[in-house]
């Protein structure tokens, strides 16, 4: 509901966690046929841990062949633990947008 509030034009779905399967990628295929998907948990990990990014890269790889995919990670530490990439309002959803991590 929040992605939507910033008058994007685009399909966003709540996945419940921080997981990402088949059944809901096979939904967006068929719903809102994306050029890119991109995954946008809320954040899970502190500075310096790359734990979660290896977790966000290998996700994203495993799908890569149905669609273009990414991830958003906050390298620059913009958000809080816990916090979605919508939390911290528009302008810092655009900036971590524009840094998001492009998986080929």
């Amino acid at each position: 509901m929040q992605l939507e509030s910033f008058s994007r034009d685009n399909c966003g779905i709540a996945v419940c966690g921080s997981n990402f399967n088949k059944y809901q990628l096979n939904i967006l295929l068929e719903h809102c046929q994306p050029k890119e998907i991109i995954i946008c948990f809320d954040k899970e990990e502190k500075k310096g841990e790359d734990k979660y990014f290896y977790k966000l890269y290998n996700l994203c790889k495993k799908y890569s062949n149905y669609c273009n995919f990414s991830f958003i990670y906050d390298m620059k530490n913009l958000l809080n633990l816990k916090d979605s990439p919508t939390d911290k309002g528009e302008e810092i959803f655009e900036q971590l947008l524009k840094e998001r991590v492009i998986v080929k």
